[in-house]
């Protein structure tokens, strides 16, 4: 009896297995002639996932939007999402999926810490790494070959705020998070406020989620500082803005790409008016844009910069891919990368300022647009290409 059970048992298992296996082949053989397939490795549920929620949704939407106008040269995209909660061993676990059972040549990723974890994995896998984190080191094809950034470096950028800075002949302070993204530019803030004579007058670490900035905001009102480079996210921005007015403090705030946002807005209210961000896209609802209105209708709940960036970053994948078909190429990592450096001053949509790409550099452009909160909205005060 107990051999007979045994033997059953093993039968099923067999059964089960096979069974399995038949019905994961009947998925894959169910997907539609001559579809594309892209990886996706997002954070919903990880620290920052404020912004990653939207930067998701962005690439989902827009690929969602470009099958239904018919895919890329008719070639429908099937978009694999993996959540990693921006859990490092987890990304690099999600990217070894993607490019081992799925063969994907190009996957939309995340964070400064997951990313940096895949970059000698993509440049081995030949595989098209497109994160959301704008650290300089992924702009350099020595270090980072298969990845493309989509807006201006986080150093480019904050050396443009510098410069603005200088053009107001201000005196600066530094509040950043004390890691990934917040400290990724400072020694270029530093170079920068040397050459152009801005001093830098207080340096403060502020946490992404913190309850007071008191410390902090009377070390700035103190020290005399007109303006402050904040790298963090909309969270702290919100709390130093709130408690920089209570100190009696008249320093202008100016938010990295994730600081300053439409969640800013919302959560400092009032505390928000005057204050600046390094904008990455034209604001929600600005239909000068060609693919804003179908964005809009995409009827997102809670639209912003991220998710508008998520778009842009999709819509330049599916450029690069129709390049590649309309020379017959087969839909590789290594070919993409050539469709990438094939594009000059290609605005994807009108979202987000032109980008370039060039086998000596991936940095997409030098673009330093400043925005500002006049009565509850972002507008644009300041732009550097």
């Amino acid at each position: 009896m107990n051999i007979l059970f045994t033997l059953n048992r093993y039968l099923i298992v067999l059964l089960l297995l096979f069974g399995g296996a038949f019905f994961l082949m009947a998925c894959e053989e169910a997907e539609e002639e001559g579809t594309i397939r892209i990886g996706q490795i997002t954070n919903r549920t990880g620290d920052t996932s404020d912004v990653g929620i939207p930067l998701a949704d962005g690439v989902r939407d827009a690929w969602r939007w470009i099958n239904d106008q018919g895919g890329v040269r008719d070639r429908p995209i099937r978009l694999i999402e993996r959540e990693a909660g921006y859990n490092v061993p987890r990304t690099i676990s999600y990217f070894r999926e993607l490019t081992t059972d799925y063969e994907v040549p190009l996957i939309h990723g995340f964070g400064t810490p997951d990313s940096e974890a895949v970059m000698d994995l993509a440049a081995r896998a030949e595989v098209i790494y497109m994160p959301t984190s704008y650290d300089d080191r992924f702009v350099n094809p020595e270090v980072a070959p298969y990845f493309f950034i989509t807006n201006a470096d986080y150093s480019t950028a904050a050396r443009g705020a510098v410069r603005y800075v200088a053009e107001q002949e201000g005196r600066l302070g530094l509040a950043r998070n004390p890691g990934g993204f917040g400290m990724a530019p400072i020694a270029a803030i530093k170079e920068e406020a040397l050459m152009s004579g801005v001093p830098i007058v207080a340096e403060q670490d502020l946490s992404y989620t913190p309850t007071s900035a008191v410390q902090q905001a009377l070390s700035f009102r103190n020290s005399g500082a007109t303006h402050i480079w904040m790298g963090n996210t909309h969270t702290a921005m919100s709390v130093l803005a709130r408690d920089l007015r209570r100190q009696e403090s008249d320093a202008v705030i100016i938010g990295n790409i994730y600081a300053g946002d439409e969640n800013f807005i919302r959560s400092a209210g009032s505390d928000a008016e005057g204050h600046l961000s390094l904008f990455g896209s034209v604001a929600y609802g600005d239909t000068t844009a060609p693919a804003m209105e179908a964005i809009m209708a995409a009827n997102y709940r809670n639209p912003d910069t991220h998710y508008i960036r998520g778009w842009a970053q999709a819509l330049i994948a599916a450029e690069v891919i129709g390049m590649a078909i309309d020379e017959e190429l087969d839909i590789t990592g290594e070919n993409l990368r050539e469709m990438f450096y094939q594009l000059n001053h290609f605005s994807p949509g009108g979202l987000i300022p032109e980008v370039s790409y060039s086998p000596d550099s991936h940095r997409p452009n030098n673009n330093a647009a400043i925005y500002q909160v006049q009565n509850g909205e972002w507008v644009k005060i300041w732009e550097e290409e």
